[in-house]
């Protein structure tokens, strides 16, 4: 292989693997809505624009990472941890 063919492909991997890492997650929930509370299941996801009891402000790897302000956390089925903000909207 020429040098030349080599260092135009060192920099255009670099620029691939650059723009890639710093993709968000598709399984991430933060800024998700949810219905229930801390007693009742987690499953329910809604809309931000419908009636909603909480949100979630991070997920996090452990309930001891969430950030201030956070009512409550459970884990789900991901294994992260997600930390919950109460929001009656009702």
């Amino acid at each position: 292989m020429r040098w030349g063919v080599m260092m135009a492909a060192v920099p255009l991997a670099m620029l691939v693997a650059g723009t890639t890492a710093g993709c968000k997650d598709p399984r991430d929930a933060e800024g998700q809505c949810l219905l229930g509370g801390e007693t009742t299941s987690h499953d329910k996801v809604v809309s931000c624009s419908k009636p909603h009891d909480g949100k979630i402000v991070a997920s996090v790897s452990r309930a001891s990472d969430c950030p201030a302000g956070t009512d409550w956390s459970y884990t789900a089925r991901d294994q992260k941890v997600q930390c919950v903000h109460n929001e009656k909207n009702h």
